[in-house]
């Protein structure tokens, strides 16, 4: 029920307006002959009923901008068809002057330009003349359109040079020469103006405000605020009385009475909710009490509260979109940079000071802009960040290292990114994510290759990566891991030419079985010029993947540069081992067997012992074969016992010796018991030398222990010899 009070309350003087508006209308229509001076009177009439529409318009225009999505409409509609109605009336000017506005108020500018600008065209001498020309200049220099201001200034004062509009054209110029600092043609006009009629500031009201600013500029404050006081008496925009009111609160403000320049501020911001100073007003308000806040922080030595950071930064930005190009605006740039800097979101403030210095390099407050990037430069240099911060600076500063750089700032943000970026990469590499290290790096180097110490350091940080990401893959037995991740990134890697990379790849590809790639990976390894350490463990590593590989030619010139760059090394245990397989393969089996002993009297290995056992072997050293087995063929493989049992007694029986051969094809039988080819080789050593009888026997006797093929084998064997026991021969 309310509600319903409310809105009849809130709607019934439009509607009784609308009423007397429409029977105005009516009357008139229906009395065509009516004389001239009855139309006027008439005019008056109907613009009367219509007057307490336009007052709550202008109040709701001031206080409650909001109101008027709704309540402008009704109003522009009897403006309209007052206009119709009375296209002869002395109210004309003032209808479409309001009309202008009241479009304004719903934000249809085109529409409100155009009404203006019939008032100032159509009635230059008029009273709303004025009006009319400061809410064009006004929506202009918003919109920050100075060359249609300035070609609009000079069509009036050539359509209408002796008007009101002209002079009042003229005023407005002269204000934006006093902006520039021509103050000699801001008097000029002034003197000028001021003789053109017996009342001029009656007539162009906008005089008092040119002489107000030039009183001070001329350091006379008081008279200052004298005239625009006046000028408030003379204006009704909404917009000119905000401008002045917030003039007047400004210069309280300079002249350090904080009290009065509240009391203005409170002002504008409880009265001209629509106007740009409604929230400069609030923005001034914020400093005051900062600056409060500041001077008791003095006094209490820090103890007082924060200042509320969020609704600065709510107006600020607000400001910002709303009113981009105000002059106030660089101001507000300049409080916002140095509030983030109060709040150490020393990010925050350096890009909105490159943002606001790329914008507009003339403000003003550049130098202050500047000094406050300078100082936020230097707390993020400063300061040490955890992994989040660290990610969001990089990642923020990262698109602003391709802007120009004569950008004011472009050294600050370059500077900043360049060692958060290398702390970035350190942090990752702490906490063990080398992938991401290197990923940051090839993203640091797109934007950094100088030779200086942080991008030194930044590939240090790679390299590391690099190996502790080789190192992972390997321990957790990731080889193909490791490949794929080398061929994917080659070139990048290859540029970082780490030879322990290389050598952690050849190790993969060893693991892999893929010797013919392994030893390419040591090719490399070795081509990237490693340091003493590496480079010996590298041959040493290098000269195993060959021998094992037999690539026995190749051994010999890995061994040479082993014993020319790793003396030490080359008479190593290992070393001597490799040495030994190629004097093997080179049959210098006395060579051989001195470099297996002497290796495995260093530190006895299967391999050695393998090898020490071979030599001497192939020399028929049968007792230092025998010493050599007893005493170390524990440490052999089963598969390598065979080999070297099967060797030594092919050996011996090769070189007619079957007693020789007895021990290690016993020995072999022992070990592979089912193996009828082992049980061949015995019997073939016992029956070495043996009368065709007793080897008949042997024969015949083994082959009760063997099926098959190899019975057959056997049987043929025992013929052999009962047939030569036959003919009377021997073996």
């Amino acid at each position: 029920m309310k509600t319903s009070k409310a809105y009849i309350k809130r709607w019934l003087p439009n509607l009784l307006a609308g009423l007397l508006f429409t029977i105005a209308l009516f009357s008139f229509w229906q009395v065509p002959a009516l004389c001239a001076g009855n139309r006027e009177y008439e005019a008056k009439q109907a613009w009367r009923v219509i007057l307490p529409t336009i007052e709550v318009f202008w109040q709701e225009y001031q206080t409650a901008p909001a109101k008027l999505k709704d309540d402008a409409w009704p109003l522009i509609s009897m403006l309209k068809n007052f206009i119709k109605a009375y296209p002869d009336s002395k109210m004309l000017p003032e209808a479409y002057y309001i009309l202008g506005e009241a479009y304004a108020s719903v934000s249809f500018w085109p529409e409100a330009e155009a009404h203006w600008k019939i008032v100032t065209r159509y009635f230059p001498n008029s009273k709303w003349t004025n009006q009319a020309l400061t809410s064009l200049i006004l929506y202009y220099e918003r919109t920050n359109n100075q060359k249609k201001l300035r070609r609009f200034y000079r069509e009036i004062m050539r359509r209408f040079p002796d008007s009101i509009a002209a002079r009042t054209a003229e005023v407005f110029m002269a204000r934006q020469a006093l902006l520039r600092g021509n103050v000699q043609k801001a008097r000029q006009v002034a003197r000028q103006v001021s003789k053109a009629s017996p009342t001029p500031e009656v007539d162009v009201p906008e005089l008092l405000d040119l002489k107000a600013r030039l009183a001070l500029h001329d350091g006379k404050p008081k008279k200052a605020i004298e005239m625009w006081v006046r000028y408030l008496n003379l204006t009704r925009n909404p917009a000119s009385r905000a401008s002045t009111l917030f003039q007047i609160a400004e210069t309280y403000r300079r002249m350090g009475d904080v009290l009065k320049a509240r009391k203005y501020y409170a002002l504008i911001r409880r009265d001209f909710k629509g106007q740009p100073e409604y929230l400069f007003a609030r923005f001034r308000m914020l400093q005051l009490k900062e600056q409060a806040r500041e001077q008791l922080a003095r006094y209490t030595k820090g103890q007082v509260s924060m200042p509320d950071f969020y609704e600065s930064e709510m107006v600020f930005q607000k400001i910002l979109k709303e009113f981009p190009k105000h002059p106030l605006t660089r101001e507000v740039k300049k409080e916002f940079v140095a509030t983030e800097l109060k709040k150490k979101d020393y990010l925050k403030a350096l890009l909105l000071a490159e943002e606001y210095l790329r914008e507009d390099p003339n403000s003003p407050y550049s130098k202050d802009i500047l000094l406050m990037a300078d100082q936020a430069k230097n707390y993020l240099l400063e300061t040490s960040y955890d992994l989040d911060h660290l990610k969001r600076i990089v990642s923020s500063l990262k698109p602003y290292l391709t802007i120009h750089e004569d950008s004011q700032i472009y050294d600050f943000i370059r500077r900043v990114a360049h060692k958060k970026w290398v702390e970035l990469q350190q942090e990752l590499l702490a906490q063990k994510r080398p992938i991401h290290v290197l990923q940051e790096y090839w993203r640091f180097r797109e934007f950094f290759n100088d030779s200086s110490a942080l991008t030194k350091e930044a590939k240090s940080n790679a390299v590391k990566a690099l190996l502790q990401a080789d190192e992972t893959f390997i321990a957790n037995g990731n080889n193909l891991k490791l490949i794929n991740f080398y061929l994917s990134n080659k070139s990048k890697i290859d540029r970082l030419g780490v030879p322990g990379h290389y050598l952690y790849l050849a190790r993969a590809y060893a693991n892999m079985g893929l010797d013919q790639a392994s030893l390419r990976a040591y090719q490399k390894a070795w081509n990237s010029d490693p340091d003493h350490k590496l480079r010996c463990t590298i041959l040493m590593e290098w000269t195993g993947q060959i021998v094992k590989a037999k690539r026995f030619k190749a051994a010999q010139d890995t061994i040479t540069l082993m014993n020319l760059y790793c003396p030490e090394q080359s008479i190593g245990a290992k070393a001597l081992l490799y040495k030994s397989k190629l004097a093997l393969w080179q049959k210098d089996y006395r060579a051989g067997l001195n470099m297996a002993l002497d290796s495995m009297n260093m530190k006895p290995e299967p391999e050695s012992v393998k090898q020490a056992l071979l030599s001497a072997i192939y020399l028929a050293e049968w007792n230092t074969v025998k010493k050599i087995y007893a005493k170390h063929s524990k440490l052999l493989k089963k598969q390598d016992k065979i080999k070297v049992l099967r060797t030594w007694g092919d050996e011996a029986l090769n070189l007619g010796q079957p007693k020789e051969a007895l021990k290690p094809y016993k020995a072999l039988n022992n070990i592979e018991p089912d193996e009828p080819a082992n049980k061949f080789r015995l019997n073939l050593a016992l029956a070495s030398g043996k009368r065709p009888s007793k080897a008949a026997r042997i024969w015949t006797d083994a082959s009760k222990e063997v099926e098959g093929l190899w019975n057959t084998v056997f049987k043929a064997e025992a013929s052999f010899y009962k047939f030569m026991e036959k003919a009377g021969g021997t073996i």
